[in-house]
C-alpha cells in the first residue's frame, strides 16, 4: 500500500544539498558531485542501492546509484520536475512525485525505470508517498 502526504514542502526536513554524502568510519565520503542540488536520498531495503533527486540536467530526475557512489542512472528523464523517491519494502518497485501532468502527483515504476505510471489524480499536489506492508 502506498499512502501519498499532501503539500510536502510544510516538513521542514526536507533538504536540498549539493552533494549527497555517506558517513563512513573514520570521515564522510561525498557519493555525489554535480554541482547542483542532488536531494532526497533514500537506500534500497537490502543497503546496496541509494535512489535520489538530481538537477543536474536542470530539472529534477529520480536516480539510482550503488551505496558507493557508482553506476549512477538516470530512470525518469523527462522535461517535468520528479522527486521524493520511495523504494517498495521488497526493493523492486519506487514511487515519486512528478509535474509531468501539470501538478505533482504520485507515480511508480519498477526498480530499473520501466513501467512508470500515475497513481494519484487530482488538483491537489501529492508530493511525498510511504509504503506500507
Amino acid at each position: 500500500m502506498v499512502r501519498p502526504i499532501r503539500d510536502a514542502r510544510r516538513y521542514s526536513s526536507e533538504k536540498v544539498s549539493p552533494s549527497i554524502k555517506q558517513e563512513v568510519s573514520g570521515g564522510v565520503i561525498c557519493l555525489t558531485d554535480v554541482g547542483v542540488g542532488d536531494a532526497f536520498p533514500t537506500w534500497s531495503p537490502d543497503g546496496t542501492k541509494i535512489a535520489f533527486g538530481s538537477n543536474s540536467d536542470g530539472n529534477y530526475e529520480i536516480y539510482v546509484m550503488n551505496a558507493d557512489g557508482s553506476g549512477q542512472t538516470n530512470l525518469t528523464n523527462n522535461s517535468a520536475n520528479d522527486w521524493y523517491p520511495s523504494w517498495s519494502p521488497d526493493g523492486t518497485q519506487i514511487t515519486f512525485s512528478s509535474e509531468r501532468d501539470g501538478n505533482a502527483e504520485i507515480y511508480f515504476m519498477n526498480a530499473d525505470g520501466s513501467g512508470q505510471m500515475r497513481l494519484t489524480d487530482n488538483p491537489a499536489d501529492d508530493e511525498i508517498s510511504i509504503w506500507q506492508p
